[in-house]
């Protein structure tokens, strides 16, 4: 995923929306990577969100939020399950 993804704070929206995009249709073929697009789509959103008040982006935030808090405790599940690996 691209270096802008550390540091989001000091993207304009459309900046914002463009890294958004260019992220989103990578192939993500492990749920490490599908859990590590959901977290960045979390912080993507709930900037905007920060930036405009927009409920919208908000909850869209919190639900990517879920989505990768679920991937990363079936991870954790599958891992424990297997003895530490996969």
């Amino acid at each position: 995923m691209s270096e802008n993804r550390t540091n989001l704070s000091a993207l304009t929206g459309p900046e914002l929306v463009r890294v958004f995009l260019a992220e989103y249709d990578k192939p993500r073929t492990t749920p490490e990577e599908r859990a590590e697009f959901f977290d960045f789509k979390s912080r993507v959103f709930a900037a905007i969100a920060e930036r405009d008040g927009n409920p919208d982006a908000a909850r869209f935030a919190a639900c990517a939020k879920a989505d990768s808090d679920l991937l990363w405790a079936e991870i954790a599940a599958a891992e424990a399950l297997n003895g530490g690996g996969r």
